[in-house]
């Protein structure tokens, strides 16, 4: 066939109508090449980008939710370690953990007695002034014993500064409880705590945060399933000027639409809800805060045996963050001392450790969660007046 000057071969044509595309008119990347009529090319990635996808999401979730939990606890357990380690060697160096409490008892009975014997003619005077002064001192030396951790039965004492001690201190420390039953003697471990509280105080906030955060949103998710989604749907149709007043009730100060989640379609069906825009009642997170305060003191009742009253107060003042350091578990002079009892008290710290953390994140989710519905509630009161000013106006 023969060729026009200054052109190029003639393309023949394709046999149902279609040209045929030219070697260099379309790239060599597959999803770019010509695909047949009425059939557009879905893009797939390959297996080697679908596995970095899920490495990055994998990785972004955990440092996001499980990392965070996970790096508080990692930096308690370190830091359980780190004093203990600290402290132990200077407490074993210096402090006799073995006590004989019948001995000390035993001394101040023959004191007495020396003195009694040593005034012939018993002098009132003079033997009230004698005897004021041994009894103070025994009961001098018995307060320190069971602020050590004598419980009036046993004859040794427990080291205070063991895996389990370190463990709730570091976490009273950068929680801000501060219980103050116990404290670092050396100059390394006073130094370490300061720096250990810089950053961990950093850590427990960023877990607070986070868990307070997943906490609030499953309990909305949970609330608009069973409460919200089982409203029934209105049996009439609102009027122009209801509809008008509860868009503007529903506005925030911006101006901004907010999505209704009581909103319903023109078939009578409820449309979905957004969780975002869910707000808890102020009376959910009194109750989730009663049931918190309430299932403590069952705990710290059976494994501490205190009074109801006693675990309530424990409880109130530790998640409060207060920590006066009257009560600490596993310190308690009516902790259990049987022998088939030393586990559960040894594992008190645990119970204990885990109350507090789980317990504070909770709390700091309904007072979050009462801020939103404080908030919502003085937003639709401005908004309902500034309707009603607008509507007074025209």
């Amino acid at each position: 066939m023969a060729t026009e000057r200054g052109r190029g071969p003639s393309r023949h044509p394709h046999p149902h109508g279609h040209p045929q595309p030219h070697p260099h008119e379309y790239p060599h990347h597959p999803r770019d090449a010509p695909q047949p009529h009425g059939h557009p090319h879905v893009y797939r990635k390959p297996l080697g980008e679908k596995i970095k996808d899920c490495c990055r999401s994998t990785i972004a979730f955990v440092f996001s939710n499980v990392g965070v939990c996970g790096l508080m606890v990692g930096y308690t357990i370190m830091g359980a370690f780190l004093f203990s380690h600290i402290e132990k060697e200077e407490e074993e160096d210096g402090t006799e953990v073995v006590i004989d409490a019948d001995d000390l008892r035993n001394k101040t009975i023959e004191r007495l007695w020396n003195v009694t014997v040593a005034l012939n003619v018993l002098d009132e005077g003079n033997w009230r002034s004698n005897v004021t002064g041994i009894v103070k001192y025994y009961q001098k030396e018995v307060v320190d014993l069971v602020g050590n951790g004598w419980t009036g039965e046993t004859t040794t004492i427990k080291s205070k500064w063991s895996i389990e001690g370190g463990f709730l201190y570091s976490l009273t420390v950068i929680t801000t409880i501060g219980y103050g039953h116990i404290s670092p003697n050396t100059q390394l471990g006073k130094v370490m705590t300061i720096v250990y509280t810089m950053f961990g105080m950093p850590v427990f906030l960023l877990y607070m945060a986070n868990m307070g955060d997943i906490l609030a949103k499953s309990l909305k998710w949970t609330y608009a399933k069973i409460c919200i989604c089982r409203r029934p749907a209105p049996r009439y149709d609102p009027s122009v000027a209801w509809r008008s007043a509860d868009v503007a009730l529903r506005a925030p100060v911006g101006g901004e639409e907010v999505a209704s989640i009581e909103s319903w379609n023109a078939e009578g069906e409820p449309e979905r809800t957004d969780v975002a825009n869910v707000n808890i009642p102020i009376t959910v997170s009194l109750v989730i805060m009663v049931a918190l305060l309430y299932g403590g003191t069952l705990l710290f009742e059976k494994y501490e045996d205190w009074d109801p009253l006693t675990a309530f107060y424990f409880c109130f003042i530790s998640l409060t963050t207060i920590g006066f350091g009257d009560y600490v578990p596993g310190l308690s002079t009516t902790a259990p001392d049987a022998e088939g009892d030393e586990a559960v008290k040894d594992t008190s710290f645990i119970y204990c450790s885990l109350y507090l953390m789980f317990g504070l994140a909770l709390l700091s989710m309904c007072f979050n969660l009462m801020q939103e519905e404080v908030v919502h509630k003085i937003t639709a009161c401005l908004n309902a007046v500034r309707f009603f000013k607008r509507r007074d106006g025209d």
